[in-house]
């Protein structure tokens, strides 16, 4: 029994290894043929590469197939860069909340107005600002706030540079 099961591993390996032979000799069936005598009367020069390189172009090119594109990642971007964009006048709302009662209530208020805003952490403040081009609608949060004896202030948005 002993001396079955010593021989049964290589055994097994030995199969395995022409196995895979095999399938890979099936699946390449022929290999590419080099011919040195070819490769070697052949001399190419600086003026012959030219050529070359023009050839390998223009055969993808030409290539024939319609229905495939190269891979290219390609983004069409569209500013309208026109005057109405400039005439519209930004306004921010700048609120500082002094706990988290003030925090919660603020953001409470913002939810029902779905105006986006950003909350920025400086140290042991927090900071709620609220970009729109709406000044009534910000101006009608800041006496909402104020019932709240929070407060905010409204400006025009200027860019920081």
């Amino acid at each position: 029994m002993r001396r079955a099961a010593y021989w049964l591993v290589p055994l097994i390996a030995f199969a395995v290894a022409v196995f895979i032979v095999l399938f890979l000799v099936q699946i390449n069936p022929s290999a590419p043929r080099v011919d040195l005598n070819e490769n070697a009367a052949e001399s190419v020069s600086s003026e012959g590469l030219k050529g070359q390189l023009g050839s390998w172009i223009s055969h993808f090119a030409k290539s024939g197939e319609d229905d495939y594109f190269y891979p290219v990642n390609e983004v069409t971007l569209k500013l309208d860069m026109g005057d109405k964009n400039n005439a519209l006048e930004l306004y921010r709302l700048t609120i500082k909340p002094k706990s988290s009662d003030e925090l919660l209530a603020c953001k409470e208020e913002l939810k029902k107005t779905d105006l986006p805003y950003v909350m920025q952490n400086e140290e042991d403040t927090k900071i709620l600002t609220v970009d729109s081009t709406d000044r009534a609608q910000l101006q009608s949060l800041v006496t909402k706030l104020k019932t709240y004896q929070i407060s905010a202030t409204v400006s025009p948005y200027t860019e920081e540079k």
